[in-house]
């Protein structure tokens, strides 16, 4: 029997707590970690390894902001806290959930604890694990192939333990081509149907009241108040506009390079892309590292947020070198109009491992440690190859079977995702699914117990 904790993330915090059923019924200890107390799981309201941390003292909420060097000093895994970043809720607050979330470890002592890398809560107890050498897991959906999840340790994209499962060069081969003609897309680019899209609409009202009541109750450190996020809205709206008026396309595909925006606040970028996480850098960057001659296209993301800063929209009025690609162009036309593209974390660097377009990636692991002709060290190196090594970002059928067969290697079949979204992660097939492969995680020596 192992002691396996789960932290609470919102509203994927239903599907999680039938995966702990389903482990709990094969014998293992179930404990909760909650901040948000709008998202209890109900099954196990009551239990005695059910923990909703407290609020802070009021007095906490007026106590002035440290320092953001102190901050980073002191909680350097808070350095990437979307609630700091974005929506203003300060780090007067750090201090009393890192007490509340030891004391948690300390009396649960888990062999093994579910979470995200995303809220600041789940950065706290990441940093907490990894000191006292718990193991922690964020169990994440694949962008290819669709219907498989990785298990990730910490705040990292290296998997944790692989399923060691095959597939036929066959089978592989087929995935590429229908990826490298467009004829496949990551399940969450998938326009839904219209029933879906009403259902989903229905789920999603409900799902924004449930936010708005936990702020009621005192939540304030994950989630904005309305006029923030109102703000938010139409500071986007209006940055989009401005948009519309500067954007243009580079006048020489072979001397401009491309690099598409992801999406923000996302922990993809903000957590897994860090140290490149600030994009109007990563833009200034570029600029910086390529010739003169060259401009540097920025294309929005199809589901922009706050990446489309006011900053980024500025320098694009100042340098003639800056492309704002028009909105209306899809990636493989903004690829068409570009010499090459760099990325962070995008699902573009894994794409032109297949065969679609052409790109060098700065922060896969798995892109790094296998495929180091489409991986770049820094924003210079990938700026230098990208213009200069005509075979750099390239892959191809062959080199795009490799890829294949290695997410399929460290993944496991199963859908990992918020029923908001996609309600049939909930089926019990697919919970099963999610628990087999964190049941196989807990040691044999846990197990015999």
């Amino acid at each position: 029997m192992a002691r396996i904790l789960f932290v609470e993330n919102r509203g994927k915090t239903s599907f999680w707590q039938l995966v702990a059923l389903d482990l709990q019924r094969r014998g293992h200890q179930i404990a909760w970690l909650v901040q948000n107390p709008q998202y209890v799981p109900d099954v196990f309201a009551g239990c005695t390894h059910l923990h909703v941390l407290p609020f802070p003292p009021s007095q906490t909420n007026k106590q002035s902001a440290q320092s953001e060097a102190w901050v980073n000093q002191n909680y350097p895994a808070l350095i990437t806290d979307r609630g700091r970043t974005y929506f203003g809720s300060g780090t007067a607050h750090y201090a009393h959930y890192t007490a509340e979330i030891d004391r948690v470890l300390q009396y649960e002592k888990p062999d093994l604890v579910v979470g995200e890398s995303t809220l600041f809560h789940e950065l706290i107890a990441i940093a907490l694990c990894r000191s006292a050498g718990i193991s922690y897991v964020y169990p994440c959906a694949n962008r290819y192939p669709s219907g498989r999840f990785s298990i990730f340790s910490f705040d990292t994209q290296n998997s944790v333990r692989s399923s060691g499962e095959t597939w036929s060069d066959g089978k592989a081969r087929a995935i590429v081509e229908r990826i490298a003609t467009g004829r496949e897309v990551p399940f969450y680019m998938r326009v839904p149907t219209r029933y879906e899209k009403l259902g989903r609409t229905l789920r999603l009202a409900v799902s924004r009241a449930t936010v708005w009541c936990g702020r009621l109750r005192g939540e304030r450190y994950n989630t904005p108040s309305l006029r923030s996020k109102l703000a938010l809205g139409r500071q986007l709206k209006e940055n989009l506009k401005r948009w519309e008026t500067l954007q243009k396309v580079p006048f020489e595909p072979t001397r401009a390079l491309l690099y598409p925006l992801q999406m923000q606040p996302e922990a993809n970028i903000d957590v897994w892309g860090h140290p490149f996480s600030d994009q109007l850098e990563m833009v200034r960057s570029m600029l910086a590292a390529a010739p003169d001659d060259v401009q540097v296209a920025v294309k929005a993301n199809p589901k922009s947020k706050y990446e489309v800063s006011a900053g980024l929209l500025a320098l694009a009025a100042c340098e003639p070198r800056l492309c704002l690609i028009p909105l209306s162009m899809s990636m493989a036309q903004a690829q068409a109009c570009t010499v090459g593209t760099l990325t962070v974390s995008g699902t573009v660097g894994f794409e032109a491992a297949l065969g679609k377009g052409r790109c060098l990636s700065l922060r896969h692991p798995l892109i790094e440690r296998d495929f180091p002709n489409l991986h770049a060290s820094s924003v210079a190196d990938g700026v230098h190859r990208l213009l200069h090594d005509p075979e750099a970002g390239v892959g191809g059928i062959e080199v795009g079977i490799r890829l294949i067969q290695q997410l399929v290697k460290e993944s496991y079949p199963g859908l990992v995702s918020e029923p908001l979204y996609h309600p049939i992660c909930i089926d019990p097939e697919n919970v099963r699914l999610v628990a087999d492969a964190l049941h196989a995680l807990v040691p044999a020596s846990v197990l015999t117990k």
